[in-house]
């Protein structure tokens, strides 16, 4: 505990002096020793200290390529993205939800300052982050008194980085649609916080790269129709309540950013098909 306190008020001075490194500081080290409390239950040493600096050394080049590559193989390892994977409701979730977001800033730094994988690191990294959307069952969004787990927005904000990049094609991103559509499609609990929206981000950067045909993207959106329901009161209700708000969620950013529409009128279509009688 002693030792997370000093961290804690050794981030608090670097962050209010512009997150400047003092000279005696070894980056990597320090680098490591954020990597090993990412999983807090402290909201402020994990979001506003140990994230952004993490972030804030990536992006800024304050480590080296090969600092950063083993960095990412840390983060997608059991010990962090995978850590204690399948428990729902304890707190290693922080660990593996704040773990991806680190996974979204490393492909953002390749993506836009240099390009520092090959084609088979991507891939790689594109695999991981899909095992770990679909193997991941806590989606909490905000857990009173300890902040953030938002497993499902945060995988989205990786996604929504890794579909970018020139290396993944279109059978990639058909598999992330897929994925996308199963995460929303759970029983067991209902998205309160914007969860769609951020999925509905890598849906648009998707549609964006121009890979997938019109008629493979609307064959995407009639597969809402095909929900597995149980019969079974609250799952069902949990089920009709993150297919309807994704639904909506996606018709609306297609409005607004003038997507074809074609898409607008499948997904009203797939609404209406899904919708129970009582409320039509």
């Amino acid at each position: 505990m002693e030792g997370v306190i000093e961290l804690k008020e050794q981030l608090k001075n670097m962050r209010d002096n512009d997150w400047i490194i003092p000279e005696k500081v070894n980056n990597y080290d320090l680098a490591l020793k954020c990597l090993e409390n990412i999983g807090s239950i402290d909201a402020e040493l994990r979001d506003n200290l140990i994230l952004e600096l993490l972030c804030n050394m990536i992006v800024e080049k304050k480590l080296t390529d090969k600092e950063v590559k083993d960095i990412l193989e840390l983060v997608l390892s059991e010990k962090h993205l995978f850590y204690n994977i399948g428990k729902v409701g304890d707190d290693s979730v922080f660990k593996r939800s704040f773990s991806v977001l680190i996974v979204d800033c490393i492909v953002y730094s390749h993506n836009n300052e240099c390009k520092i994988f090959n084609d088979e690191e991507i891939i790689r990294i594109y695999k991981k982050v899909i095992k770990y959307l679909n193997e991941e069952k806590d989606v909490r969004g905000y857990v009173i008194d300890k902040g953030w787990a938002h497993t499902a927005a945060h995988t989205a904000d990786a996604l929504a980085e890794i579909v970018k990049c020139k290396e993944i094609n279109e059978k990639n991103l058909i598999e992330i649609l897929e994925s996308i559509r199963k995460k929303i499609c759970i029983n067991y609990y209902v998205y309160t916080n914007n969860e769609e929206e951020r999925l509905v981000t890598t849906v648009i950067n998707i549609i964006e790269r121009e890979e997938i045909s019109n008629e493979k993207i609307i064959k995407w959106i009639k597969s809402f129709e095909n929900m597995e329901k149980t019969n079974v009161y609250p799952d069902d209700h949990n089920l009709m309540c993150n297919h309807k708000g994704f639904l909506s969620a996606l018709y609306f950013r297609f409005k607004r950013r003038d997507i074809t529409e074609d898409f607008l009128h499948i997904i009203e279509e797939v609404i209406n098909k899904t919708t129970p009688k009582y409320f039509q």
